[in-house]
């Protein structure tokens, strides 16, 4: 009888180890679905953040567009700040005039609309968001500006 109560000893350590070892990978799991939610909250506010930007940038477009730009290249790094820049309370904007263009895309053809890219940066540093739209106003008439393209520049490398 004394041999078995060492060997329910044994036993009873070594469920001990495997229920820790099971209580520590759940918990590293549990850490590291939180540090992924934490990342997917950040990113999500910059992503607002960057879309209420381009809102303010469509805003100062329609009261004082700029004039039309000689090179309107999008900027080379996008989630670097170069060049003019306008503050917003949820970001930074770029405002540049493409020309007048009788082409543009969801416009009616052949009348002529000039076209404004407006590249909004939120103020998120960790989760930075860029986005691009363009807006096209119609050369005839003194309409707000209509966005006809939009797109979202990842971090690149």
């Amino acid at each position: 009888m004394k041999r078995q109560r060492g060997v329910v000893l044994l036993l009873a350590l070594v469920l001990s180890l495997l229920l820790g070892l099971l209580a520590a990978s759940a918990l590293r799991d549990a850490l590291v679905e939180t540090r992924m939610a934490g990342h997917l909250r950040e990113g999500l506010k910059a992503l607002e953040q960057a879309e209420a930007t381009l809102l303010a940038g469509e805003a100062q477009l329609q009261t004082a567009p700029p004039g039309l730009c000689q090179a309107c290249l999008a900027p080379a790094h996008p989630h670097d700040l170069q060049g003019q820049w306008h503050a917003s309370a949820d970001g930074f904007f770029q405002l540049q005039n493409l020309g007048i263009s009788t082409r543009a895309l969801h416009m009616p053809e052949g009348d002529p609309v000039t076209l404004y890219r407006v590249t909004a940066v939120s103020r998120q540093l960790e989760s930075r968001q860029v986005l691009e739209s363009i807006y096209a106003i119609p050369a005839a008439q003194a309409q707000a500006p209509r966005r006809i393209l939009w797109r979202q520049r990842l971090r690149e490398g």
